[in-house]
């Protein structure tokens, strides 16, 4: 079974070039979007013939669109100064929160870096002068049992 699913898989795969397979393909969105086109520019150009004979019906068709352009060049100016509004807000709140990181966060990590200077001066007199020599002494230790177990080994 899974053997015949990944046939199929592969199959269809291995075409690199559909358009040239022997299978019809669906032209009916093709032409269905001719034919869209065609209805839409007939319809405009029926308009333009009924605005060109009709000069009162174009005038008044041509303020009612001047106003709309009217209206949206309003919208447009008014998001734009919300926009303009927005930023500002934004920036400002970013210059408090510098603000704040220069006089909270700053502090906090100076006194961090003394904290691990002093840790790691604490470490390294430890490993000097606590480590070192319990290390230098198990070594010895150790090495001397080694002497003691070479030397007294039952043979």
């Amino acid at each position: 079974m899974p053997q015949e699913i990944s046939d199929l898989y592969y199959a269809e795969a291995s075409n690199p070039r559909p358009e040239l397979s022997p299978e019809p393909i669906d032209k009916r969105p093709l032409i269905f979007g001719i034919i869209a086109a065609v209805v839409i520019i007939i319809i405009f150009g029926l308009l333009g013939w009924w605005l060109f004979t009709n000069p009162p019906a174009a005038a008044v068709l041509r303020d009612i669109f001047i106003i709309f352009l009217g209206l949206g060049a309003f919208l447009i100016i008014l998001l734009l100064i919300a926009l303009v509004v927005i930023t500002v807000y934004l920036v400002l709140k970013i210059n408090d929160l510098i603000r704040l990181l220069n006089r909270e966060i700053r502090p906090v990590l100076s006194q961090l870096q003394s904290t691990v200077q002093t840790a790691q001066g604490t470490t390294s007199f430890l490993s000097e002068q606590a480590v070192k020599p319990v290390i230098t002494t198990a070594s010895a230790v150790a090495g001397v049992q080694a002497i003691v177990r070479s030397l007294f080994r039952r043979s």
